[in-house]
């Protein structure tokens, strides 16, 4: 795995990023519509207040994938923790340890920071990734239910809807 790069995404990548999130969706046949425009991606990684942080991974100059992530907070702990929001490796790409290396990546990262913890969601039907999670010592958290409010029920929740 000595040809795999992993590096901060540069602002000039934004296209390559979108391109990436967009891929990602088509092959995980994402169930919500990717709505994520250039701009909105530019603001959000690389504005006054970034919410979020790219990776890159790089194999002889090809673009082998991304990771999204952004840090979260721990009452109970009283800590940061590092929340991946995606990580993809295109297709071509797969089953050369390079999703492992991200996440050392990350890993590494999140340790750096001093978080006491490096989670992610992941779609039920992603088996393939389910089963790289679980070698890396990875569990799913069966206590947990993630809850969303979004679109119409937010607005109505903020008593802004019209």
């Amino acid at each position: 795995m000595t040809d795999l790069t992993i590096r901060p995404a540069r602002e000039s990548e934004v296209p390559q990023i979108h391109m990436l999130i967009r891929e990602l969706a088509e092959a995980e046949e994402f169930p919500f519509a990717v709505t994520v425009t250039e701009n909105v991606l530019r603001n959000s990684l690389f504005g006054d207040r970034p919410a979020a942080e790219a990776l890159l991974g790089f194999s002889d100059n090809q673009l082998v994938g991304f990771a999204v992530f952004y840090e979260s907070f721990a009452t109970t702990t009283g800590k940061r923790g590092l929340h991946l929001d995606d990580l993809f490796i295109r297709p071509e790409f797969q089953a050369r340890g390079y999703g492992r290396a991200f996440f050392r990546y990350l890993a590494e990262i999140a340790r750096k920071r001093d978080c006491a913890r490096f989670e992610w969601w992941a779609l039920r039907t992603n088996v393939h990734a389910i089963r790289l999670f679980q070698t890396i010592g990875a569990r799913p958290m069966e206590e947990l239910l993630i809850f969303r409010v979004h679109d119409h029920s937010l607005d109505r929740l903020a008593g802004t809807e019209a």
